[in-house]
């Protein structure tokens, strides 16, 4: 069988956003399709494998191809330092990206030459169709790949930019998002091991139900990358294959990783009647809208959630200010935040929420607003609280209204790795004596209810 190596960057133990490390489902999923294709996949991961970059030299020379993800952010350093390994060791290999900052941000990467293919959205079947024609020995020319959906490459030749300048021409093949989720095989966790994830104090599973998300909020990379669709796996495979997890692997807790898991709320509804059924109480996390959390407790009563397992909901609140929702397209309320918290602190469940201070645009009074809601709502007994500060990623909405409609900007991808939204960012600073006032409010907080926060205050 052809080797393929899949290096996932991703690292939120050196970023301070989790305590645990996340397993990789973006590589686990595209693994899990190429295994099943008949390929030998090799999945690294550097929050796993100290030896990563070892690792990578020392596949990478009899490998059919390398390939790299990360998310907009520091991780990007893990995958330039991979791409230079690769490249030292093995310069005749392929190296494609995929992921949802190479998604965004593809023109620029493809202009620094750092790989050979970017693929852009879902890659399962993308991925998969490189595969077979690279081990049949097509060329690694964009001829070659022409009819297959979802990639860029450079074609060789160059492109005048709007500047007057040159730069490699882009050749972008069409974009389909992914068609039937349950086509798809189901994740091969034995390409991991999830229990080499596990900590002394949590073991978490990932699991994911389905991809995309119907929203356009002005923030968020979604819109582009899932271009507003959702593919769901039907409940009984979800139910099944949460119960098959649990058995083997042990976990202390199961978390879906959904973009939006409520997006459908009959759909969650049925998953809670059949995990009703089953014999055993399976610890769940999920992420959920707020109004669909208050249109979910007129169908059912949330206590039969937190019955049959779902501990905590991460809620996506963003702001206390009905005026920056609207300016986000969250398509909810401040009405709405409230209702579903308290909703959910009824049910016993922890609600994971999470804020976002010194947006554009933000004035004083809805800073304030922001402020006096997570206050009221950290004194409910079961409300956890993330808060950051406003960072833009390429390609959304909010990155365009401050630096212009423009698919590529000539940023780099080191310049990209400095974007962090607990800390201040070489790409957008944000207002100074704004985060401070933010800050002294938090630290305040963080004194009156201790317990509330989940992770360390974002830093200036």
């Amino acid at each position: 069988m052809k080797k393929i190596i899949l290096f996932a960057g991703v690292d939120p133990l050196s970023t301070g956003e989790s305590d645990y490390a996340w397993h990789p489902l973006s590589v686990l999923s595209i693994g899990s399709v190429l295994q099943d294709g008949g390929f030998d996949v090799h999945i690294i991961d550097c929050q796993v494998d100290a030896d990563w970059r070892h690792l990578i030299r020392a596949h990478a020379a009899d490998a059919l191809f390398i390939g790299v993800t990360c998310m907009t952010g520091p991780s990007i350093g893990n995958v330039l330092t991979a791409i230079a390994i690769a490249r030292d060791a093995a310069p005749h290999i392929p190296l494609i990206w995929g992921g949802y900052h190479a998604t965004l941000a593809h023109r620029g990467i493809l202009r620094e030459g750092l790989v050979d293919i970017v693929v852009r959205g879902p890659g399962e079947h993308a991925v998969l169709a490189i595969a077979q024609r690279l081990a049949g020995g097509a060329p690694l020319r964009p001829e070659s790949f022409a009819d297959v959906p979802n990639l860029a490459m450079a074609d060789g030749r160059t492109a005048v930019t709007p500047r007057g300048g040159t730069e490699p021409r882009i050749v972008r093949t069409s974009y389909e998002f992914l068609g039937d989720m349950n086509a798809l095989p189901p994740m091969n966790y034995q390409l991991i091991d999830p229990t080499r994830y596990y900590t002394e104090s949590i073991r978490d599973l990932s699991y994911i139900t389905s991809y995309g998300c119907p929203y356009g909020c002005a923030f968020c990379s979604e819109p582009q990358t899932s271009t507003r669709k959702w593919k769901p796996l039907a409940p009984e495979r979800v139910a099944a294959e949460l119960a098959a997890l649990w058995r083997r692997y042990a976990p202390s807790q199961i978390s879906l990783l959904d973009p939006n898991f409520s997006t459908n709320i009959p759909r969650v509804v049925d998953i809670v009647t059949l995990l009703e059924h089953q014999d055993q109480r399976i610890e769940l996390r999920a992420n959920m809208r707020t109004r669909d959390v208050v249109n979910l407790a007129k169908v059912i009563d949330l206590k039969r959630l937190h019955k049959v397992g779902f501990s905590a909901i991460f809620l996506g609140c963003e702001s206390g200010s009905d005026r920056m929702l609207k300016a986000l397209h969250k398509s909810a309320t401040v009405a709405d935040t409230r209702n579903a918290c308290h909703l959910l602190d009824e049910a016993g469940i922890i609600q994971l929420s999470s804020w976002i201070h010194d947006l554009p645009g933000e004035e004083l009074q809805d800073s304030r607003q922001t402020l006096e809601l997570v206050t009221d709502l950290a004194a409910l007994e079961h409300n956890r609280q993330k808060h950051h500060f406003f960072t833009p990623f390429p390609a959304t909405e909010l990155y365009e209204q401050l630096f212009g409609k423009t698919e590529d900007d000539n940023r780099t991808q080191a310049e990209w790795a400095a974007s962090d939204t607990y800390a201040s960012s070489a790409l957008y600073a944000g207002r100074p004596e704004f985060r401070t006032r933010v800050l002294d409010d938090l630290t305040a907080l963080k004194r009156r209810y201790p317990h509330v926060l989940e992770r360390a205050l974002p830093r200036q």
